[in-house]
């Protein structure tokens, strides 16, 4: 697990690491426009609830990885972004409510929070050895995540000017 301390810094995320996918595709199935975008870091993707959602993804040796600075998008869309692949999302919001995703081929196939309850049984290899809990909950599932997908999460990498994409708003998606 070591390596992953850094995250608790942060109040607001979700990062997702997608196996199987393009990035390409991974943002038209967010509502993006993959010939669109900027370059921009993690902090300069902060969504402020009154201006555009912006988030970072990047082809990644194993994958695709997506980062959203205080959203969740790729949280509600795990379904549509695992069909026909490997997906694992872990989101924090503002209030240190948590959650972590497993979704293959469109359905989901391990859901908890990693602050309060245990890995589900169709994790627990994978877990092995991670304290989660209350003094570990979110660098357990960082760490879970890199393991069931191959994909580590740096701040090198969300400090690192990269491809970022705007959501639609909330509005244009009801």
């Amino acid at each position: 697990m070591t390596g992953y301390g850094w995250v608790e810094a942060l109040e607001a995320y979700c990062f997702t690491a997608i196996v199987g996918l393009e990035a390409d595709e991974a943002i038209r199935r967010l509502g993006g426009d993959p010939a669109g975008g900027d370059r921009r870091t993690f902090d300069e993707c902060f969504w402020a609830a009154a201006g555009p959602q912006w988030v970072q993804i990047g082809q990644v040796s194993r994958g695709v990885l997506l980062a959203e600075h205080n959203g969740w998008r790729a949280e509600e869309a795990v379904h549509e972004l695992s069909a026909g692949a490997r997906v694992a999302c872990f989101v924090r919001d503002v209030n240190a409510v948590m959650r972590f995703i497993l979704a293959v081929d469109g359905r989901v196939v391990a859901d908890f929070d990693p602050l309060v309850d245990a890995p589900p049984a169709s994790l627990r290899s994978a877990a092995a050895g991670l304290p989660f809990g209350l003094f570990a909950a979110e660098p357990s599932a960082l760490a879970l995540l890199h393991r069931v997908t191959g994909i580590r999460v740096t701040p090198g990498w969300l400090h690192r000017s990269r491809r970022a994409f705007q959501v639609p708003a909330f509005t244009a998606l009801v």
